[in-house]
């Protein structure tokens, strides 16, 4: 029944109006892109200010911060809007600071300033290009489980993290500050439960707009931050860093750096996966080509930031799919809009100050409403495609080692208590570990290697037989496998070209027991990608075939013998697995 409850919450989301490649007018664009654009700059602003003061790190360097973050992130936003082959993800991505690199660059910072932060990002981004090489060969590693896992995790410490920060700068006054919160926390609540689409658009900004009603007449809007910044703040720069520090401070940083660099990408490819999930109007499958194009330019950026000594900022962030939820609108041009605005007030310190002067309170209660429903986006990653118990055990371990981290970060002092007191970092990293540990099956299968073709058929047929022969598969069960892989193959060599045949593109085929079933993986190399993708034809086939349409008899036939199918598909990579029961079950195929 729980499962059903969080799988069914969604009815908070505007009915979808713009997918990425519709044509949004301008004006909707420009108000989509208003809409996100203010809650998001007060968080870059508020992650950036918070650094650099724990880091102890001067107010010269924190202006530079300011202007180099928001210059970058509003860059980097505006690329992934345009659908590049190996750059940019083709869509709305919200971009900010990555989470769990917040702590080390406090650390990097507080221990060898702006130079041994460069030092360390630039370093530990050549590490993350080349996960992007390698994202499909790691697909049994960042699944959709693990990423998912993760962006609950994220959305389960955020929140904390800004109530803290509320809290703690009310200590010395009266519990009253917290008034403009509760304040726009209320209507805020009302607007996203509303069943009225145009007063959930609105809920955001109806949720500020009530707290600074109150804030401002009780003195807690920081009027005089604004009076004292400078109009602009690009007058007095003067580059952060000397060189590069590659010294003893370095080598001690590095190994926490690269553990919590490898958590940080993970968080951006199940970031990425949501927000591609989030951006359309039917359920489609994943393409893993988007996801790749989106952590290259998240990885240039990246290199960026550690070349101008600045925060790791431009990060992806999967609360994109709330604001697309809110507005209905996940049109390219709201991502260029919402990038020219940032890259607008970059410069101008007063502007940036404005937002600034939130009360806290306020910050906390508009992200108690996004990363709470952030939350549900990440388990319905996690949640959504067949159970399992290993699933199951996955997400509760890994979610309640996670939460408890700062309790075992009490074990320690310095790096390691920084690492294992992550709640981010443990539940990851726990997340990761179960899933190698219960996938070892899948690293001993038998492999047989041919050329995508119709002679290739025979070969195939002969390995599942074997196959089936071993583990004691009756005749039609056995009939069933070959007729199931069949269809995929038919329809990967249709895709491939007319001729259905290519010395360049090789087929990869293993298969192994899983229960009573049979699961099938097929992998195509080639230096071209494949057309179409056989999940998503599979949602679509209609339950009457007409004779003369074969391939969609095809499609129906696969459906009818195969349990499920999924499709990945990558960069000169095409990953499709099959699973076939071993008795007769009356279902039809699930897609994940």
């Amino acid at each position: 029944m729980a499962l059903r409850v969080i799988l069914g919450v969604s009815s908070w989301m505007v009915r979808m109006r713009y997918e990425p490649a519709d044509k949004c007018p301008p004006r909707q664009a420009l108000g989509a892109a208003l809409l996100i654009f203010v809650p998001n700059t007060i968080s870059v602003v508020l992650l950036t200010t918070f650094v650099i003061r724990a880091s102890g790190e001067s107010d010269n360097y924190l202006a530079w911060a300011m202007f180099t973050g928001l210059a970058i992130t509003g860059l980097s936003m505006i690329l992934h809007a345009f659908p590049f082959r190996y750059m940019g993800s083709g869509g709305l991505v919200v971009t900010n600071l990555n989470v769990p690199l917040l702590a080390v660059s406090v650390l990097a910072l507080a221990r060898g300033g702006p130079g041994l932060l460069a030092s360390l990002v630039i370093t530990t981004t050549l590490l993350q290009f080349l996960l992007v090489s390698r994202l499909a060969s790691l697909r049994r590693v960042f699944t959709p489980t693990v990423s998912g896992v993760v962006i609950m995790l994220v959305a389960a410490s955020a929140v904390p993290f800004f109530v803290d920060r509320t809290i703690s700068h009310s200590q010395d006054q009266s519990v009253v500050v917290l008034v403009p919160g509760i304040v726009a926390l209320a209507p805020g609540l009302w607007g996203a439960v509303q069943s009225s689409e145009a007063r959930r658009i609105w809920t955001l900004p109806i949720a500020v707009a009530f707290g600074l009603v109150v804030a401002v007449p009780m003195g807690l809007y920081d009027a005089d931050q604004i009076t004292e910044a400078p109009w602009l703040s690009i007058t007095d720069f003067e580059w952060p860093v000397r060189g590069l520090d590659f010294g003893l401070q370095f080598w001690s940083l590095l190994p926490a750096f690269l553990v919590v660099k490898l958590t940080a990408f993970l968080k951006v490819v199940g970031d990425l996966s949501i927000i591609n999930r989030a951006s359309y109007r039917s359920p489609v499958a994943l393409d893993f080509r988007k996801i790749q194009s989106g952590l290259s330019l998240y990885g240039a950026s990246t290199l960026l930031t550690g070349l101008l000594a600045t925060l790791p900022v431009a990060a992806p962030w999967s609360s994109t799919a709330v604001y697309i939820g809110f507005t209905g609108n996940a049109a390219r041009s709201v991502g260029i809009y919402l990038g020219l605005l940032t890259l607008l007030i970059a410069p101008f310190a007063k502007i940036v100050a404005l937002l600034a002067a939130t009360p806290d309170s306020v910050v906390a209660a508009v992200f108690i409403i996004i990363f709470g429903l952030l939350f549900i986006e990440g388990s319905k990653a996690v949640f959504t495609g067949p159970m399992d118990y290993r699933k199951v055990v996955i997400v509760g371990v890994s979610m309640v080692l996670g939460i408890s981290a700062a309790s075992f970060g009490r074990l320690s002092d310095g790096i390691l208590g920084d690492l294992i007191g992550n709640t981010i970092i443990v539940g990851g990293v726990t997340a990761i570990g179960m899933t190698v540990a219960t996938g070892f099956r899948g690293f001993w299968r038998r492999r047989l290697n041919a050329d995508l073709s119709l002679s290739s058929l025979t070969d195939v047929s002969a390995f599942l037989e074997a196959f089936a022969s071993r583990h004691g598969w009756s005749d039609q069960a056995k009939m069933r496998l070959n007729l199931a892989v069949e269809e995929v193959l038919l329809t990967l060599v249709d895709q491939s070209g007319e001729n259905g045949f290519d010395q360049e593109r090789r087929l990869s085929a293993s298969v192994h027991a899983d229960g009573d079933a049979a699961e099938i993986e097929l992998i195509v190399y080639s230096r071209e990608d494949l057309e179409g993708n056989i999940e998503d034809q599979l949602a679509l086939v209609s339950d009457q075939v007409s004779a003369d349409d074969a391939h969609q008899l095809s499609t129906r036939l696969l459906r009818h013998f195969a349990t499920a199918v999924h499709h990945r598909k990558y960069y000169g990579v095409d990953i499709v697995t099959c699973r076939v029961d071993k008795h007769v079950l009356d279902s039809t195929t699930e897609r994940r």
